[in-house]
């Protein structure tokens, strides 16, 4: 018989936890794949037809789009402004989707179209984070010409992300998609530059 070398026994034990420590946490995979999902939304790849009907991921999506907004907001105004601000978007975000969807008949597809423009969004608040500090921190005086034009190229993008889920949603044209867009973004826009000098 054939006796095992105590170094081998010690190496085969003490190896295992090792190996094991490298591997991913099991929930590394599918936020990976959710990435992905609202990454080619965003590329408009997809729709929200692609998205899975949860109220769990929406949950989540709807804080990260609150959260990351938030952040966004919080470098150009105080808190307790960019707080409402946010929560006044999430509201208007919802309820006018809500309408348009009942007005369409289709109120079956709120879950899955609110996930879509809300965990897209929350990447493109992401995105915008890195542009707003530097545009914060050239000051009145500074050049901000580049920052600026990219904040408003993502901006454009942001609308055509909005009109093209509000496209298949709706099941209509990407032009009826861009007007719902263009009209939730300005009216948001609205309501955001009359809440910050009144709580300001």
């Amino acid at each position: 018989m054939r006796h095992r070398d105590p170094g081998e026994v010690f190496f085969a034990k003490s190896s295992r936890p090792a190996v094991d420590s490298l591997l991913p946490p099991p929930f590394i995979e599918p936020m990976h794949a959710l990435f992905n999902l609202f990454l080619d939304i965003c590329l408009f790849r997809k729709g929200p037809q692609d998205i899975p009907a949860s109220a769990v991921l929406m949950k989540l999506c709807l804080l990260a789009y609150g959260t990351s907004g938030f952040l966004v907001l919080l470098l150009g105004a105080p808190a307790p402004v960019a707080l409402l601000q946010i929560l006044l978007d999430l509201l208007l975000l919802a309820g006018l989707l809500y309408w348009i969807l009942l007005l369409s008949r289709h109120p079956g597809r709120f879950e899955q179209t609110l996930t879509a423009l809300t965990g897209a969004g929350a990447l493109i608040a992401l995105l915008a984070l890195p542009l707003m500090h530097w545009i914060v921190r050239q000051g009145p005086g500074g050049d901000a010409v580049l920052p600026s034009l990219l904040m408003l190229g993502l901006m454009f993008w942001s609308i055509a992300i909005v009109a093209h889920i509000l496209r298949h949603a709706l099941d209509t044209t990407i032009w009826t998609g861009a007007s719902y867009a263009l009209g939730y973004t300005l009216l948001s826009w609205t309501l955001a530059g009359w809440l910050g000098p009144q709580t300001g």
